[in-house]
């Protein structure tokens, strides 16, 4: 009887280990297509994705100021590391309005290029508004 409870036993533990390892093999298949289906797009040089951050107009009517202070005072920061590790060191500036080349991303935190002076860093997507595909060279809007 004992026997019969131990091979039983094993029986269930061999099948949940075969089920497990089915599932992770599908998952796995997923993620791969999901990458070679990212890598795709991500090759494109000519459409990639920049941050667009809050306009001008969002901004003032979110801090109680007109647009034109906004244009004149206000800047995002863009960090040595990503904010969500912590206080870093001060890289450079973007404009509201402005778009940035991502060239990365961690967490909410995107890693971007300035369009003014190829300055590399990080910002909060807190920050932006929303990602678009934009031609680099040309800046135009694609896909």
């Amino acid at each position: 009887m004992k026997n019969n409870l131990f091979i039983g036993g094993i029986c269930i533990c061999f099948f949940m280990v075969l089920l497990c390892g089915c599932t992770n093999d599908k998952k796995r298949e997923k993620e791969s297509a999901m990458q070679e289906q990212n890598s795709l797009v991500k090759n494109n040089p000519d459409c990639v994705d920049f941050i667009a951050l809050w306009s001008a107009t969002d901004i003032a009517g979110k801090l109680g100021k007109d647009k034109k202070w906004v244009f004149l005072n206000y800047t995002v920061t863009i960090w040595d590391t990503p904010p969500a590790n912590g206080l870093g060191s001060s890289v450079g500036e973007l404009r509201a309005s402005s778009y940035a080349r991502i060239l990365a991303t961690q967490g909410d935190d995107y890693k971007v290029e300035s369009p003014a002076n190829q300055v590399q860093g990080w910002l909060s997507s807190e920050h932006v508004k929303s990602i678009v595909k934009k031609n680099p060279k040309t800046r135009a809007l694609c896909e």
